[in-house]
């Protein structure tokens, strides 16, 4: 267990981000980011935005956003609706409710009115219509739909050495952008990388495995190159 709001926290005070850098790539409200690291998520629309929120932030952060969105699943399970009692008529100050007894003999008093008067109709014209009003069936309104999740704006980046040690230099949006990360991934080791673009330049591509989005996907296996990692994949650039 590990606290959620003060890792953000820290993470984002160490790259030296403001709350507005952080909604200029990621697009989330800062009322909703100081939310997330002061642990209110209440004031969040729901747990689904709670979760893509808390996601996205701690991958931009190049921390393990499924670690975090574990962390609050544990803690914050989904209510569990029980089955409801059915609605039980509410008696005012004053007013008596009839009881079944009347209910009935009204009802019979009632149909039997109703027969008196359909003989009487008929008798009176042959050409009177015998079959019962057309019964109309009201179809209810479909429950509207649920609100979709918010959609990942950014890259979310882990390489991986599988095969040997690779050497790497990742910086947000272009070669001279942000440094994100600089050294050398030892066999078995990882990094995180996420934003909207990112350069990166490799020196051992074929050492390495990449995930784009919880995605696999294909590094130039040129040595060394220059990628350029967006949302969309990962394409070969000078």
């Amino acid at each position: 267990m590990f606290e959620l709001g003060s890792s953000l926290r820290d993470a984002r005070e160490r790259r030296g981000l403001s709350y507005a850098d952080v909604e200029r790539d990621t697009r989330i409200r800062p009322r909703y980011l100081r939310a997330l690291e002061e642990e209110t998520f209440d004031t969040l629309p729901g747990q689904t935005y709670a979760k893509g929120f808390l996601r996205e932030y701690a991958d931009y952060l190049g921390l393990d956003g499924q670690q975090f969105v574990d962390e609050f699943s544990s803690r914050f399970p989904p209510p569990d609706d029980g089955p409801k009692a059915p609605l039980q008529p509410i008696a005012r100050p004053g007013i008596r409710l009839p009881s079944t007894t009347s209910l009935a003999v009204g009802g019979i008093a009632l149909a039997v009115l109703a027969v008196s008067i359909w003989l009487v109709g008929v008798g009176g014209s042959s050409k009177q219509s015998q079959q019962p009003p057309p019964h109309h069936h009201t179809t209810p309104a479909p429950p509207p739909p649920p609100p979709a999740p918010p959609q990942p704006t950014l890259a979310r980046l882990t390489l991986t050495a599988t095969r040997g040690s690779c050497w790497l230099d990742a910086h947000r949006g272009s070669q001279t952008g942000a440094t994100l990360h600089t050294g050398t991934l030892q066999p078995g080791q990882s990094v995180h990388l996420a934003g909207k673009r990112i350069w990166i330049r490799l020196g051992d591509p074929p050492s390495v495995d990449a995930t784009l989005n919880g995605k696999a996907v294909a590094l130039p296996q040129l040595t060394p190159v220059n990628v350029l990692v967006t949302p969309a994949g990962v394409r070969q650039t000078g």
